[in-house]
Order: structure tokens, then sequence, then C-alpha cells
């Protein structure tokens, strides 16, 4: 007796669209042209049996949709910013300027705000037995002097930080475009990191040089009791009349 079996063409449409990635791509089109044409089997597995796939695509879908709308945003906020202070071409006087001016407000107004941790941390490694602790410092120094007391060597510290941090910020985006111009652009981006890194190197240096004097002087106003200055120019002029520039 004969035995009757399937052709190709009945096996293909009963178990090729039984997973859900199969029956996806024919929603697709990206099988051919032929099955695609063809109608769904009823054995088709239905999207909705597998949220899984759903839920993916929409968790993508709208993490697309959230950055594209931050993105807008973000222009928006960057745009109407340089309508109001005005438009700054990139690496022109004007950029620096605004790099340096940062620079300035960034390193001078932070530094100066932590004085009263500076000055004890300066007095405690000079006599680590002379406090116990920041609290205690900042009481003794208060009854002793007061407010202004716990602020010693405000002057030098707003002085010597502002120009470093001038020299750093304007430097480092100067040195930035200087270097890059002296390799050529194509070596530029290929030692991109290397070139950064010299940059902020260079820019460092000169920005420490300009923050020497004032360190000097803010140090022994710390460390002497009473100061043995009243402000920066006291300090400079005392160090200087010694010690000569050198000091």
């Amino acid at each position: 007796m004969p035995i009757s079996l399937p052709s190709t063409a009945v096996l293909r449409e009963l178990f090729a669209p039984v997973t859900p990635l199969a029956s996806s791509n024919n929603a697709s089109g990206s099988s051919s042209p032929a099955a695609s044409s063809a109608r769904p089997s009823r054995y088709a597995a239905h999207e909705r049996l597998y949220t899984a796939w759903s839920a993916v695509d929409d968790v993508k879908s709208k993490a697309e949709q959230l950055g594209t709308k931050a993105t807008a945003e973000f222009n928006k906020a960057s745009n109407a910013a340089q309508a109001k202070a005005g438009h700054i071409e990139l690496y022109s006087a004007k950029y620096y300027a605004a790099c340096t001016f940062g620079g300035l407000m960034a390193c001078g107004v932070t530094h100066t705000a932590v004085t009263p941790l500076d000055l004890v941390k300066c007095r405690r490694q000079v006599d680590p037995k002379m406090y116990k602790g920041n609290f205690e410092a900042w009481g003794k120094i208060g009854r002793a002097e007061g407010l202004r007391g716990i602020y010693t060597g405000w002057g030098p510290t707003f002085l010597g930080y502002s120009a470093q941090g001038a020299f750093k910020y304007g430097g480092y985006e100067f040195f930035k475009k200087f270097y890059s111009d002296l390799v050529g652009e194509q070596n530029a981006y290929k030692w991109k990191t290397t070139l950064y890194l010299t940059a902020s190197a260079s820019a460092e240096f000169i920005a420490d040089i300009a923050l020497c004097p004032f360190e000097a002087i803010k140090v022994r106003m710390q460390t002497t009791i009473p100061p043995f200055a009243t402000g920066t120019l006291d300090g400079y002029g005392k160090i200087t009349s010694k010690e000569g520039v050198a000091g």
C-alpha cells in the first residue's frame, strides 16, 4: 500500500510561521515576495501573545523620543542663552575672554569660600597638637580673633586662585588651538587625548607660577599667630623688603 506524504508547500505553510520571529519577518516584508504576497496561515502566532517583543520596542521608541525632545530643549536653551549674551565664535578673542573670566570666577570664589578649612589645615600641618579638630579650631579662632580671624588669608587666596583659574581655563583653550594648528587637523584628531593633556599641562604650568607669590603670602599669614601681615599688599611688602622678589 503506497504511503502518502505531504508536499513541501504544505509543510512550509504549516510549520514556517509558527514562531514570532518568522511571523514578524513576514509582516515586515523581509521574506520573499511570494511568501509576503500569500495570506498568513491560521497557525501564525499573534504579536499580542508575545508582549516581550512589543514592550522592548515600546521602550526603545520612547527612549528615542525622549532623547530627541531633550536635544531639542537643550538646543533651544543654548540658542536663547547665546541670543541673550551674544554669539561667541569659537576660538575668537571674545571666546578666550569668556573662558578666562569663567576660570577666574570658578577658582577664585570657590577657594575663598573654603578659606576657614584651609586655615585650620595649614595650622595643624605646622603644629598637629594645636587643634584636635576643625570645630574646636574654629571655636578657638573665633573667640580669640573673631569672624575675621576665621577667614585669615582670604585676600591672597582670592587673588591667587583667581589668577590661577584665569590662566588655567583660558590657557587651556589657547594651547588646545595652538597645538592643533601646529600638528595639523588629521594628527590633532588622531592624537586628541595626548594633545589635550599637553595643552592642560602647559596651561597649568603657567597658572601655578601666577599663583605662587599669593600662596606664599597666604601660607605665612595663616601659620603665624598673630598673622605677620594684615593683607596681601602688606605681606608682599614685608617679604620683598627682607628677602627680595625671590622670597
